[in-house]
């Protein structure tokens, strides 16, 4: 893509009124670059409709009216989106100065690139820092494993999304990650490029669902896995998963082929010692205990955090059980 491209936001929206404004004045502010914002917003009844009426004229398209949630929302903007490149920027998020200027010029030296990415400042009650991680196109595993997905600052060539049908609508807590492990295992891991610069915002507040609802974006990334280790015939690994959580039926697949079969223990490995790593619940207890030999036998040769935090639940699980388990832990909170 030698020449420029266009480039289509789109922010799904509902009862965001204290934040929209911000929001569409970030894209439209953005110079150099030509922009689409498309916003569809879910029929809020706070004043967000008026607030788009004051700004339809730096809009492409705009609607307020009820949909089935924020997936839903995005596919409804893609539906009308004309870019080459396209992100979602939910409406209590920012674009930073010259961000789409980067991002274009991104996309316009890389015919073959797929994503752009870069960093975002989180803002917070405690004022605002700079969220360092960042993926490394040079770990390929670990893009994988452990992917980090700033999503306001992730821009996708818009082909990528329509031949995935956009994101899922049936998910309401990880639409990026599904879009994300979709494009790597249809593509690999050719055309990625991240950059160490600043290029969105993201709020965390009371009412936003990174802030109130941990448990679902849990659940929901572990029906992925779950289905990943189910369709590479990882049947211990998928046992583990619904032993843990309670997979949902309904959610899209991702396409997996036999070369794939030796990352997704991996990747089911990573979440479950990253979550589950400290025991809190007698369903944890039961379903570690019975899998410690399984995650003891897969640590990598190399893998010094999966060796320490495996080490950490075999410490946790030496009792007879689970009520012994829990009176060693209020023993230890009383400092005996």
């Amino acid at each position: 893509m030698s020449r420029s491209p266009r480039i289509s936001i789109i922010s799904p929206s509902f009862q965001q009124a204290d934040y929209l404004a911000a929001c569409l004045r970030s894209v439209q502010d953005q110079k150099g670059v030509e922009v689409e914002h498309i916003v569809v917003d879910g029929g809020s009844t706070d004043g967000s409709r008026e607030i788009l009426q004051r700004h339809a004229d730096g809009l492409a398209w705009w609607c307020s009216e009820d949909d089935r949630g924020q997936s839903d929302a995005i596919n409804k903007g893609l539906a009308h989106a004309t870019g080459d490149v396209v992100n979602w920027l939910n409406s209590d998020d920012l674009l930073l100065p010259g961000a789409l200027e980067r991002v274009a010029r991104a996309f316009a030296d890389d015919p073959d690139l797929n994503v752009y990415g870069g960093r975002v400042i989180h803002r917070s009650a405690q004022g605002d820092h700079v969220f360092e991680k960042l993926n490394a196109v040079s770990d390929a595993d670990g893009l994988f494993i452990d992917p980090v997905i700033n999503q306001p600052a992730t821009f996708y060539r818009t082909e990528v999304l329509r031949e995935q049908g956009g994101v899922d609508p049936a998910l309401r807590y990880v639409m990026d990650l599904a879009l994300w492990w979709g494009m790597l295992f249809r593509h690999g891991v050719a055309g990625l490029r991240f950059d160490p610069v600043e290029l969105a915002l993201f709020r965390l507040h009371d009412a936003s669902k990174t802030t109130t609802s941990m448990a679902g974006f849990l659940d929901e990334t572990a029906t992925l896995l779950h289905q990943l280790a189910t369709d590479t015939g990882c049947r211990d690994w998928a046992a583990l998963l619904a032993a843990l959580h309670d997979p949902r039926p309904g959610l899209r697949r991702i396409p997996v082929r036999e070369d794939h079969v030796a990352i997704v223990p991996r990747m089911v490995m990573h979440f479950v010692l990253k979550w589950h790593g400290t025991i809190h619940q007698r369903r944890e207890f039961m379903a570690l205990r019975e899998a410690l030999p399984l995650l003891e036998a897969h640590i990598p040769p190399r893998g010094t955090w999966e060796r320490e935090r495996v080490a950490a639940l075999r410490e946790q699980l030496r009792v007879g059980g689970w009520s012994l388990f829990r009176l060693r832990r209020k023993l230890k909170h009383l400092g005996r």
